[in-house]
């Protein structure tokens, strides 16, 4: 890896640290304009442009022309208003359960070692993390690694869609069901290890198995729900 790359991801650590500690649980999730920015972190501009490109692939963040850089997936605006909340929690889980089983069985078949390193790295961090929020973002993060080791732009698609479903029904009933016991913040590490494994070692089968189970034990630990 040159010298540059390794000075990107530096920056990208960098970055990543600065939007747990000052982003991730403010109102709006907004980070700083570019100038501030740039100078917080200590890093040209032209380089944040680097880095902040880089995260966005990653689906960490967003950009809105005008409005700044937002926290989370790029979020979906459907021209009819009332959509979102036309959808249950109930559409929420079972489309999880039909798109997301299929996307780890792909990323099983597809994942690159980049991807997988991707993965590990995520599960580090989640396992370092303490305060709910920035362990969440996390969690969304390493789904969407696996929607991305797709390699299916289409499929990726599909998932950003739901995942902002998820965002705006579901966070509340997260917050206060991991924050206010450990174990089944525990629990889920574990299940992201076991899924994790299966895509490394290339066991579609059992990658789908792992994602459909994780899913179900993930419903009933927000609802009771089997």
């Amino acid at each position: 890896m040159s010298v540059q790359a390794n000075m990107i991801d530096d920056d990208v650590l960098r970055l990543r640290e600065y939007i747990e500690g000052h982003v991730a649980n403010s109102a709006d999730q907004r980070l700083p304009p570019e100038p501030k920015l740039s100078e917080a972190l200590g890093v040209s501009r032209g380089r944040l442009r680097t880095v902040l490109k880089r995260l966005e692939d990653e689906g960490l963040i967003w950009r809105h022309v005008g409005k700044g850089t937002f926290v989370g997936p790029r979020q979906v605006k459907p021209d009819d208003e009332n959509w979102s909340s036309s959808i249950s929690v109930d559409d929420i889980m079972d489309a999880r359960l039909v798109l997301e089983p299929q996307l780890a069985a792909q990323a099983a078949v597809h994942a690159t070692p980049a991807d997988i390193a991707a993965m590990d790295q995520c599960l580090a961090d989640m396992a370092d993390t303490g305060p709910f929020m920035p362990w969440k973002r996390l969690d969304e993060h390493l789904h969407r690694i696996i929607a991305e080791s797709t390699h299916n732009a289409l499929l990726l698609m599909l998932y950003d869609a739901m995942r902002t479903q998820v965002r705006l029904n579901l966070d509340t009933r997260m917050e206060e069901v991991f924050t206010s016991q450990t174990g089944p913040r525990h629990d889920t590490d574990g299940e992201h290890r076991l899924l994790v494994d299966a895509i490394r070692t290339h066991n579609p089968a059992k990658a789908e198995q792992l994602m459909r189970e994780h899913l179900r034990s993930v419903r009933t630990r927000l609802f009771g729900l089997r």
